[in-house]
């Protein structure tokens, strides 16, 4: 399962970086924020899928940060070039934000018992 994650994770980053280079409209500053969104989500999964939570609440959380883990990307594929008063990217980091805090209290939750 483990290995399954990185190696699904590094795929959608290889053909999301084949995509931004063949696909004209698709800019660079999207698509390399696109793969480190992919990278993040791939390792936050990772790190829950390897701590010694419970399988119940390990797949509940999986899933919350898969669907996180898209919305996040769709937010990154469609930022304008305008960095500035860009709601998309206060959206992306507030879904990190999240996905972040939801990962850190499964881990306080087992070190705690």
């Amino acid at each position: 399962m483990k290995n399954l994650i990185i190696f699904i994770g590094v795929l959608s980053i290889v053909l999301n970086t084949l995509i931004g280079l063949i696909v004209s409209d698709y800019k660079t500053l999207n698509f390399l924020l696109v793969d480190l969104s992919i990278a993040l989500s791939v390792g936050i999964i990772y790190f829950v899928v390897c701590s010694k939570i419970a399988n119940g609440f390990k797949i509940g959380l999986i899933l919350l940060l898969f669907f996180t883990g898209v919305v996040r990307c769709l937010c990154v594929a469609f930022i304008p070039s305008v960095l500035e008063n860009n709601i998309l990217i206060l959206v992306a980091v507030g879904i990190l934000l999240l996905e972040l805090a939801c990962a850190a209290s499964a881990l306080f939750a087992v070190k705690s018992k």
